[in-house]
């Protein structure tokens, strides 16, 4: 049947982009690891530069106050650096509770509060949530793209339906005469991970991940006729703003399109390191599925010892989750794999239940 898909994230497009396999597994199967120490902290930042945006829309409601989920009162109109660092190290302090798999140190805080301080004074507050008209801070999406090459059918899952596109945004700002400007925060490398290529001004027109944004916020924003996307490399050169009008919505759907029968048609995901050799490292370096057995991971599925040209490699030494279910789909066929290894708690219309080791 191939794989069972019902949605796009961009993390989810670009992930397949990357290798096919890691997608397959992680949101169709759900099956993923704790993010990275990096990226959790590139998580701590985006909440600060949030917290300063819901702030400046509640002054805009008239609001002195806002409540937020997760650090409490907020006062709204207080830009005391001592005040900013307070709610930093609030934010902190929930996130490194949560994100309790590492080990936290102080310089780790310093980077948090100083990247979030980076993008608030870039070109003299420029980019200050609080310099804006927020028009929302981290709204989310969740729409169905109702044409007919969206549709998909997957009676062995009871799952009909068009394909819907999902995510969050997290900055929408009016810049008047009918512009709106989405801002997405970056701590991580100017990269794209699945060309290894450098992100520029002229290939970012292209990026996936900014397309599915001005198609999402045209659903969103209908009677906004530009948009301005800005991807903000807070620690790896600065914004860079794209302008995408209703024009290239058309070309938008293509590349999604494509995408989405490209899974939907799969029978055998592909590995990076056999499509790309040279980038096999990547497997044991920054992959769950590639560093670690099911049996390492927790799992209840039991892990397959390891063969090479027909040999146990060493004793007691097992498959990696990756090539433990290439082999299986090998053995027993995609549909088998999807039905046996699919994580407890997942299902094919959400990604897991957002984040953490495999639970029995």
């Amino acid at each position: 049947m191939g794989i069972p898909i019902v949605y796009f994230r961009s993390s989810s497009f670009n992930t397949h982009r990357f290798c096919p396999m890691q997608y397959y597994i992680e949101y169709t199967l759900g099956i993923r690891g704790n993010g990275g120490k990096k990226a959790d902290k590139g998580t701590i930042t985006h909440k600060i530069l949030e917290v300063c945006a819901l702030a400046k829309k509640a002054i805009q409601e008239g609001k002195e106050t806002y409540q937020d989920e997760e650090i409490g009162e907020v006062i709204t109109n207080n830009y005391d650096p001592k005040y900013l660092k307070q709610i930093s190290l609030k934010v902190y302090n929930y996130y490194t509770n949560k994100f309790d798999y590492h080990v936290w140190e102080k310089k780790d805080f310093k980077d948090c509060f100083n990247w979030a301080w980076k993008a608030l004074h870039h070109k003299g507050g420029m980019f200050d949530p609080r310099n804006r008209d927020i028009v929302d801070a981290e709204p989310h999406f969740d729409f169905e793209i109702k044409e007919d090459w969206a549709k998909f059918d997957y009676p062995k899952h009871d799952l009909k339906g068009y394909l819907s596109l999902k995510g969050t945004i997290d900055l929408i700002s009016d810049m008047g005469d009918g512009v709106y400007e989405v801002l997405d925060w970056k701590t991580g490398m100017r990269k794209d991970w699945a060309t290894d290529k450098e992100k520029t001004q002229e290939n970012l027109f292209y990026d996936p991940q900014l397309r599915l944004y001005h198609y999402a916020v045209k659903r969103l924003y209908p009677h906004v006729h530009t948009f301005l996307i800005t991807i903000y490399y807070i620690n790896t050169g600065g914004p860079f703003t794209i302008l995408l009008q209703d024009s290239d919505l058309e070309d938008t759907e293509k590349i999604i399109k494509t995408r989405f029968e490209a899974i939907r048609d799969t029978e055998m995901p592909t590995q990076v390191k056999t499509k790309y050799p040279h980038k096999k490292w990547k497997c044991t370096k920054f992959c769950d599925a590639g560093m670690n057995s099911f049996e390492e991971m927790g799992s209840n599925i039991v892990s397959i010892d390891e063969f090479r040209f027909g040999k146990i490699r060493s004793r007691g030494e097992k498959m990696s989750i990756c090539d433990q279910v290439q082999h299986m789909i090998k053995e027993k066929g995609i549909d088998w794999v999807t039905d046996n290894y699919i994580h407890p708690d997942h299902s094919h219309g959400r990604y897991g239940s957002g984040g953490g080791k495999i639970q029995d």
